[in-house]
């Protein structure tokens, strides 16, 4: 049962990470910084992405 729970953690956090980057690199965002936000602080860190500003390009 503990291994279990620990991969299924895992797995979901890398799910909210790897959404976290797309959502990044869609406003023009390091997709590093999406995944770490995602991967660390859920949805809560993928809220935070949604709302932030468009960052402009180059």
């Amino acid at each position: 049962m503990g291994n279990t729970f620990f991969y299924l953690s895992m797995a979901i956090a890398v799910g909210l990470g790897a959404w976290g980057s797309y959502i990044a690199d869609q406003k023009n965002r390091s997709r590093q910084f999406g995944f770490i936000l995602g991967f660390f602080f859920g949805i809560i860190g993928i809220l935070i992405l949604v709302l932030f500003i468009n960052k402009k390009s180059k």
